[in-house]
């Protein structure tokens, strides 16, 4: 096992290309690969999961962020629609509709804004990589009605995190989401909502999409994902760590197992890594049930 790194429960089945995120000590992972509907709750304190209530909508793609005591899954397979899960009900709830459909979209949480960024546009006739952002209230339970700037990068699976009221976007690939029709970005672009503007960052070392990212002691980690060339696709073990202070890259140990389409989010002084496709594309068969937590050793 590389230094840092401890496995836990697995899951109680294998996921890949679903949401997760931390709310009241709990990891909740919304949906996965092919439109599922499940949900599976993991306690940390007590290191077991159990199954939560089914998504309104099955959905894979999506995005999950934790906002005021609620998990918001947001599009992905499900297209529009917003699924908001109350742990004190234990129930969901459909929220207002996204203004467009967003699949594989970055996300991230600042404030009482919701953020979704990028993706891919749902047209299998016309595929494409989106540049554009949106915004939802969780105060005001509403999208936000004013123009945000879009990313410089048309993208689609990357990933984000939140440093000093900043979101990084990293990685993921364009123009589209075949193996056919896309290219694996290191590309590293930084929105500042006080602005409204975004500006370029060191660019992630190795270039792959279809990632994990979380933020630690304020530094980026981004985990996992394939890198495609035309030559084939590469499931990778990376992990890699940027430091706005610095503005540099530093490539870590290799995580324990090759995974994208994975989910990780941070807690305490650890980052929860699970699932993903540890087979090239959408290799239906491989998803994993692994769970590690991931605890920097420098």
């Amino acid at each position: 096992m590389p230094p840092g790194w401890t496995a836990l429960a697995d899951l109680p089945a294998g996921v890949a290309k679903f949401g997760v995120a931390e709310t009241g000590g709990k990891l909740v992972v919304t949906g996965g690969y092919d439109t599922s509907r499940s949900v599976f709750i993991y306690d940390i304190a007590g290191n077991t999961w159990a199954a939560g209530p089914n998504l309104p909508r099955g959905t894979d793609n999506t995005a999950a962020l934790a906002s005021g005591g609620k998990v918001y899954t947001l599009g992905g397979e499900a297209s529009t629609a917003l699924q908001v899960y109350d742990p004190a009900a234990n129930s969901w709830t459909l929220g207002p509709n996204l203004p467009s459909g967003r699949f594989a979209s970055a996300a991230a949480a600042l404030n009482s804004r919701l953020y979704l960024i990028g993706g891919w546009n749902l047209s299998n006739a016309a595929s494409a990589s989106l540049a554009s952002v949106a915004a939802f209230d969780t105060d005001t339970n509403a999208w936000v009605n004013e123009a945000l700037a879009a990313m410089p990068t048309a993208r689609n699976a990357a990933a984000a995190g939140v440093i000093n009221s900043l979101i990084h976007v990293v990685g993921g690939r364009s123009p589209g989401i075949r193996a056919s029709d896309q290219q694996s970005l290191g590309t590293h672009e930084v929105y500042n909502p006080a602005t409204n503007s975004w500006q370029t960052a060191a660019a992630l070392p190795t270039a792959r999409g279809s990632i994990a990212a979380a933020v630690l002691n304020g530094k980026l980690y981004v985990i996992g994902g394939e890198a495609t060339t035309a030559s084939g696709s590469t499931v990778s073990n990376a992990v890699e760590r940027y430091d706005p202070a610095t503005n540099t890259w530093t490539v870590l140990d290799a995580m324990p197992y090759r995974a994208h389409g994975l989910g990780a989010v941070a807690v305490g002084n650890a980052i929860y890594v699970m699932g993903g496709f540890t087979g090239g594309s959408d290799a239906v068969g491989t998803e994993s049930r692994a769970l590690y937590r991931f605890q920097p050793q420098n």
